[in-house]
């Protein structure tokens, strides 16, 4: 990303994404953050963020675990082209000493904060985490570049880090823009012949030993114009760059840190070996980019013996290069549904769809797995979802994906009542709910990623009172053999609309006590919620003010 695209005319397209949820500027800004430089997911940013006013300059907390810190963060847009001082930063470090120890945050709690703020501070157990003692680091996020005295200010402050134009471009990920570093570097193969390894016409690797002393040396480190194309850039001080420190300070380790360490991974547009050296030329590390920084910060121990991995790669073509960059920097351990992907019960399934509809919809049981042209794709890991929130009642567990194929996947799909003809219902169910969500007024509940979920496990518990509905669910092959679908379908969208209305008088009665981030994720107010707003649609049938399921099917 190019560090103009933050300028606020382009941010503001960057933003539209999240200008549904009609939270503001700054709050979408650090929604956007949150998803793209944090890469957490929909849920877990929106989890992260406080959108509420008397947030006491709090926008959002996020807890990382592996840091053992809890970061405060404060986002921030500006119009007009300027910089950013140390003034707003001051305030960040006012506002991180209502969290400097238990006793703080505590009278946080008791005090007038917004509620929503309360609820964060509670569901991330932050007075507990301070007290094992977790560090309170303030991020303040803009999208101007950090001037003189902003950025003398954080050099006497660890607790403040910035995130300005300049930061956030460089770690961006944009694989579609090649970067790295123009020019030649030379490594020493006298050490060992590298091993040459020729893949078709596009490409060309070397895999040698390297010593950190020299990877230290090349260019770009410092602007991290080297690791333009890397997923992260040096993650601080995580408990496995703490480890990577010890080791190198550990001089008796050194000879054996090829045993350990994965390697590195670089791309360039030309190597050449000749009197054992390797020349390279305009090069890029897509992955190793915090063990070269930890090498860098660390090179007072560095020694010859210590020496890592390199592949080399030779070359000119920018897809297969935009495809080594995105698996050098996925690396993901095979998932639950990945070994699941062969399963008698998801390839019975994936199988029996073929039959049904003429075909129409296509179930994917495998990532990457080639859609047929012409087809509706619905994969596994939402079909699971739905059968979680629609059969199972759990629409508060729909966020955990590990769930789907580990600790409930015989409750989800190794039943008999599990169809084809039952994932396309509940398919055709999202989808109109989808369309209704809109209807929420409350925006940031309408956007939220577990709502719909919720929602569908209302249309269960509704279509169960209903005879005629409940035969239809029980067994949605007739349902297709009755030719009744649209009509079934457009039921549910009637009710749903009535559903959203009483949902929306919830809200407003709640008011600032309505804290849907937990909620949604209670058992117990997910039950009394749906409780309430059924009884509130049986009411509005028997007085004539909504249309009842036998009437709008029959």
């Amino acid at each position: 990303m190019q560090a103009d695209a933050l300028t606020y005319d382009n941010l503001l397209t960057l933003l539209q994404p999240y200008e549904e949820k009609q939270r503001g500027e700054s709050v979408s800004f650090l929604n956007w953050f949150l998803e793209n430089i944090f890469r957490l997911d929909s849920v877990a940013a929106d989890d992260a963020i406080c959108d509420r006013k008397n947030d006491r300059g709090i926008d959002g907390i996020y807890v990382d675990h592996n840091q053992e810190e809890i970061l405060i963060l404060q986002a921030k847009v500006k119009q007009k082209e300027s910089t950013i001082g140390d003034a707003p930063l001051r305030d960040l470090a006012g506002a991180l000493s209502q969290l400097d120890d238990e006793a703080s945050v505590q009278a946080l709690l008791d005090g007038g904060a917004h509620p929503e703020l309360k609820n964060l501070l509670d569901r991330n157990n932050i007075k507990g985490l301070i007290s094992k003692g977790y560090k309170v680091v303030g991020i303040f996020i803009n999208n101007q570049r950090l001037d003189k005295n902003g950025a003398e200010f954080i050099e006497q402050n660890e607790r403040i880090r910035v995130y300005d134009r300049d930061a956030i471009s460089n770690e961006y990920i944009d694989i579609e823009i090649e970067g790295g570093v123009e020019g030649d570097f030379y490594f020493d193969a006298s050490y060992i012949e590298p091993m040459k390894i020729k893949t078709g016409t596009t490409a060309v690797s070397y895999i040698m030993p390297v010593q950190a002393i020299e990877l230290i040396n090349m260019s770009g480190i410092d602007d991290g114009s080297l690791f333009s194309q890397n997923v992260r850039q040096s993650l601080g001080n995580t408990k496995v760059n703490k480890a990577l420190r010890h080791s190198v300070k550990d001089k008796t380790e050194h000879e054996n840190f090829t045993l350990y360490h994965n390697g590195v991974n670089i791309l360039c547009k030309k190597a050449e070996l000749k009197e054992e050296k390797l020349r390279i030329t305009n090069y890029v590390v897509v992955n190793g980019a915090q063990s070269i920084s930890t090498f860098r910060k660390s090179s007072d121990d560095l020694t010859p013996d210590l020496r890592v991995i390199a592949k080399i790669i030779q070359i000119e073509t920018p897809e297969l290069s935009r495809k080594i960059t995105v698996n050098s920097n996925n690396q993901n351990a095979i998932k639950p549904r990945d070994l699941k992907s062969t399963n008698e019960v998801q390839v019975r399934l994936k199988e029996e769809f073929k039959t049904v509809e003429g075909g129409k919809y296509e179930l994917e049981i495998k990532r990457g797995q080639e859609q047929t042209p012409g087809t509706t794709l619905i994969t596994n890991e939402e079909a699971g979802r739905l059968l979680l929130a629609f059969d199972l009642q759990e629409p508060e567990s729909c966020h955990q994906v590990y769930k789907l194929f580990d600790d409930k996947y015989s409750e989800i799909f190794a039943r008999p009542a599990v169809t084809a003809y039952r994932i396309i219902f509940l398919h055709l169910t999202m989808e109109k709910i989808i369309k209704t969500t809109p209807n929420i007024d409350y925006k940031p509940l309408s956007k939220y990623g577990l709502t719909r979920f919720f929602l569908m496990s209302v249309v269960s518990e509704l279509l169960s009172l209903d005879e005629t509905a409940k035969e239809y669910t029980r067994n949605p092959k007739k349902l297709f053999d009755d030719g009744k679908v649209d009509q079934f379908m457009d039921a549910i969208e009637s009710i749903l609309r009535s559903v959203i209305i009483d949902l929306n008088y919830e809200v407003d009665e709640l008011g600032e006590q309505f804290d849907y981030k937990g909620d949604f994720k209670s058992p117990k107010k997910i039950k009394e919620l749906r409780s309430r707003l059924l009884r509130s649609f049986e009411k509005d049938v028997a007085r004539g003010k909504a249309e009842s399921l036998k009437a709008l099917i029959s």
